[in-house]
């Protein structure tokens, strides 16, 4: 008589079996399926990418800044301490009544009475010998008009009329304004008991000038107005801009200032040539010996800004831009296919995006990745190059595989 194994034997066998054959199911997954891809720690960075700042000749006196309409502040000279600004402060009260009553170019608004307080604006100021544009009681000037009364023969009668009309009164006005320089980012900015800029309260930054000069050249009507040599003044007829360099040097404006407090003021703009495209640069000058000071030392400084614009390398070709993390402790480094050029002024801080898509394994060197891409506002364009990896990834020991399948199944 034969005898047979017990049935927990067999049982024995074919569980053991069943565990071997998970075993090798599970070695040879872990072998032989594709590893998943590596995510970048972050899909996109901005990167911030300084040129090297330029050598300017800066005035030897108060504190300088220049700029780019569009792009802020390139580099500035002296303390950036806040000082009168005289009548730069006009272009404040430009931006604040047209907020309250835009226009568009070639519309002259409502028309406006000249009130008896008004009047009497006009008689202060010139008791203080302050710079003024006759007015009478019952006139009627339009909007447009006190704009350009107010900016080219800087009337400070006119800001102050302008901004009571605007704003209900000068204290409303002010109220109002002190407000809105710090919305427009004009942090060390302070506006005064007057629109005009006369009182030595109203103070502010060659820094926060450029900023300033940025927004109102964005502003096609005080573009427009700013780049007059001179006015038709109703009643009054042709009167002149007190920024006598308008013209040279491809300068399109802005506002001149000049007061016993604040000495000579000065912010211009000016058209660079860029290549074959055409860039607005702008320079602030405070506390200037004389107005003519001001505008004088602003003609080498345009000169120079148009001089060091420059094809400037952003990211070189191989330049290391990030890595991925292999888990099994290889690095793999992402970098620029080619060189990332742009021309800009020299000082000038650029913002790079950086996209980056996930690494498959196994890749080799030179697999495109994602791109790098820069913007020039002012040029208004984008550049890009492509961001490739490079180094070829390195592929997982066997034990590690096996040890972590969660980075495979």
């Amino acid at each position: 008589m034969t005898s047979s194994k017990p049935k927990h034997t067999k049982r024995r066998v074919y569980t053991s079996a069943f565990i071997l054959c998970l075993i090798a199911l599970y070695v040879a997954l872990c072998l032989l399926l594709p590893i998943k891809s590596l995510r970048a720690l972050a899909n996109t960075s901005a990167l911030k990418i300084n040129t090297p700042v330029g050598n300017l000749p800066w005035p030897n006196y108060g504190e300088s800044a220049v700029g780019i309409v569009g792009e802020g502040v390139i580099q500035s000279h002296g303390s950036q301490t806040p000082k009168p600004t005289a009548s730069v402060a006009k272009l404040v009260t430009a931006l604040s009544v047209l907020k309250k009553y835009p226009l568009s170019l070639g519309e002259q608004g409502p028309m406006i009475t000249i009130t008896q307080t008004d009047y009497n604006y006009y008689v202060n100021y010139v008791a203080e010998q302050g710079s003024v544009v006759p007015v009478y009681q019952g006139e009627q000037l339009s909007e447009y008009q006190m704009l350009e009364a107010m900016l080219i023969p800087s009337g400070n009668n006119i800001a102050d009329a302008l901004a009571s009309w605007a704003y209900g009164s000068l204290s409303s006005y002010d109220s109002f304004a002190n407000n809105y320089v710090k919305q427009l980012g004009l942090d060390s900015t302070t506006i005064g008991g007057d629109a005009s800029g006369f009182l030595p309260s109203t103070t502010s930054t060659a820094d926060d000038m450029i900023k300033l000069g940025s927004l109102a050249m964005e502003n096609t009507v005080i573009a427009h107005i700013v780049a007059k040599k001179t006015v038709v003044v109703p009643n009054v007829g042709v009167m002149d801009n007190y920024d006598n360099i308008l013209g040279q040097n491809a300068i399109i404006g802005i506002k001149t200032g000049n007061s016993n407090q604040a000495g000579g003021v000065f912010l211009g703009a000016a058209i660079a040539t860029v290549g074959s495209q055409k860039v607005t640069v702008l320079t602030a000058i405070m506390g200037a010996p004389h107005l003519s000071d001001a505008l004088k030392d602003t003609v080498p400084l345009v000169i120079s800004l148009e001089n060091d614009f420059n094809q400037t390398i952003l990211v070189s070709k191989g330049e290391v831009l990030g890595e991925f993390k292999e888990p099994w402790g290889g690095v793999v480094q992402i970098g620029a296919s080619k060189n990332l050029v742009e021309y800009l002024l020299q000082g000038q801080q650029v913002k790079a995006n950086l996209g980056i898509n996930h690494l498959h394994i196994p890749s080799t060197a030179g697999t495109y990745i994602g791109t790098i891409t820069a913007h020039q506002s002012q040029l208004d364009k984008s550049i890009s190059v492509p961001v490739v990896t490079l180094d070829s990834t390195s592929s997982p020991t066997w034990y590690w595989r096996i040890l972590h399948p969660w980075q495979i199944i």
